[in-house]
C-alpha cells in the first residue's frame, strides 16, 4: 500500500483490523484470477482519482516492476480520462513517465481525424450494439446536442475497445474505479462489458476489491450490487 506512516499506531491500537487489512492487501498485491501487475494498474487509477500522487507513483512503479507493458498502462490512462477527466489522467501519465521513462511523442497526423466519421445514427448504432438498446441518457444528448453525442461516442469507442489495454482489462479497470466512487450503476455497466469480453465473476470481484483499501468497506456494496446486476448477461 505504499508508505503508511499511520500504520504503526494502528498496529498497536487495532491489531485485528490491521490483520484484516493485510489480508485484503494480499488479495490485491498477489496473483489470483488476475495478475498482480494488472491490479496495481487499477490501484494507481483509483489513487489518481483520489488525487494521491504519491500512491499513483507507487502503484505505477509496482506495475512496471511486475512486467506490465508500458502500452497497457498508457491505454489505461485513456480509460481513466473518459471516466474521471483530465486531472486524474494527467497524474497517471506523469507517474507513467517516472516509472517507464519519458517519451517524445510523435507528431500528430493532421489528417488522422478525417477518417473518424460520427453522426447521431452511427452513435445510436454503437450503443445498441454495446447495450442491446439505446439508453435514454444517450437519446437525450443526441436529441439536444448532436455534436456532444458524436464526441461521446468517439471517445467511448476509442477508450473501451481500441487502446493497447485489452477490452476485458479496460472494463475491469472501470469497474474498479466506479466501485471506488460508490457507483453501482456504472459498476453494472462495465461488469456486463467485462463479462462480454470474457471476464469471470471471480475476476470482477477481484478487480472491484482493489477499491476497498482506498474507499473503505462502503465501496464493496456498490461493487457487489453492480456485479450481481450484471448476471443478466447471457452465459453469466
Amino acid at each position: 500500500m505504499g508508505d503508511a506512516p499511520w500504520l504503526p499506531r494502528l498496529e498497536v491500537s487495532a491489531p485485528k483490523f490491521v490483520e484484516g487489512l493485510a489480508r485484503v492487501a494480499d488479495a490485491i498485491s498477489t496473483d489470483g484470477t488476475l495478475p498482480a501487475g494488472l491490479k496495481q494498474v487499477f490501484a494507481a487509477a483509483i489513487c489518481a482519482v483520489k488525487r494521491d500522487e504519491a500512491l499513483v507513483d507507487h502503484f505505477v512503479a509496482a506495475a512496471a516492476k511486475s512486467g506490465v507493458p508500458r502500452e497497457h498502462v498508457e491505454g489505461a490512462s485513456v480509460g481513466l480520462l473518459i471516466s474521471r477527466g483530465i486531472t486524474p489522467h494527467a497524474s497517471f501519465v506523469a507517474a507513467t513517465d517516472k516509472a517507464y521513462g519519458p517519451v517524445d511523442p510523435a507528431a500528430a497526423d493532421p489528417e488522422a481525424t478525417a477518417a473518424f466519421d460520427a453522426d447521431v445514427p452511427g452513435a445510436y448504432a454503437y450503443f445498441r450494439r454495446y447495450f442491446g438498446f439505446v439508453p435514454d441518457y444517450v437519446e437525450l444528448l443526441g436529441d439536444r446536442v448532436a455534436g456532444g453525442l458524436e464526441g461521446y461516442f468517439l471517445m467511448r469507442e476509442s477508450s473501451l475497445a481500441e487502446t493497447p489495454l485489452p477490452a476485458r482489462d479496460m472494463e475491469l479497470l472501470l469497474c474498479a474505479v466506479n466501485a471506488a466512487e460508490y457507483q453501482p450503476r456504472f459498476v453494472a455497466i462495465h461488469s456486463r462489458g467485462a463479462r462480454r469480453a470474457g471476464a469471470s465473476e471471480e475476476q470482477l470481484v477481484e478487480a472491484t476489491l482493489v477499491a476497498l483499501p482506498f474507499s473503505g468497506v462502503a465501496s464493496w456494496l456498490p461493487a457487489a450490487q453492480g456485479i450481481l446486476d450484471s448476471r443478466d448477461v447471457a452465459g453469466a
